[in-house]
């Protein structure tokens, strides 16, 4: 109950679609509407794929996932709209072969590559201001004076934003 599968969808062989998946077109006109899932794709709760796209052999999508461009084969795409997540590693895969399939389509320990651009952003801002502190420090050494309002250190904590954006 509750999937919706549009008119043009085509649904490969060992396909699993979990409750509240939509398949769902993005137009009206004739044709091709709707999205073409692979063999051995599985879908995640709740998610929507819309549009003429195609979701690659042994894609997974993410609970929840607004998926609007292909995915290719073997990835998995999660998020509003949806990402491609970074390829796991070897030995990860092969346990999740020994395992089965994650029954939403992705596990806990899969990094979102939006938040590690932030992060990577927030570890550079770290780096700069670090370095800006030790040139500081060298210009006092060499007998430039700067003034109080140079010198004050402003309130930027890496660590704090990294664990906003977890």
């Amino acid at each position: 109950m509750g999937v919706v599968i549009g008119e043009t969808a085509e649904i490969g062989d060992d396909c699993t679609l979990y409750h509240g998946v939509t398949l769902g077109g993005t137009s009206w006109n004739k044709g091709k509407r709707h999205p073409t899932l692979l063999p051995g794709v599985v879908v995640g709760a709740g998610a929507k794929i819309l549009g003429p796209i195609t979701i690659g052999r042994e894609a997974r999508v993410g609970s929840n996932a607004v998926v609007v461009k292909d995915v290719p084969e073997g990835a998995t795409a999660v998020g509003i709209p949806a990402r491609i997540l970074d390829a796991e590693s070897k030995a990860r895969d092969d346990q999740a072969k020994k395992m089965g399939f994650s029954a939403y389509a992705i596990s806990s320990d899969m990094n979102d590559p939006m938040v590690k651009a932030v992060h990577g952003l927030i570890d550079h801002a770290s780096n700069m201001d670090q370095k800006l502190t030790e040139v500081m420090a060298q210009l006092e050494q060499l007998g430039v004076h700067l003034s109080e309002t140079q010198k004050a250190k402003d309130d930027f904590d890496p660590d704090q934003l990294n664990k906003i954006v977890d």
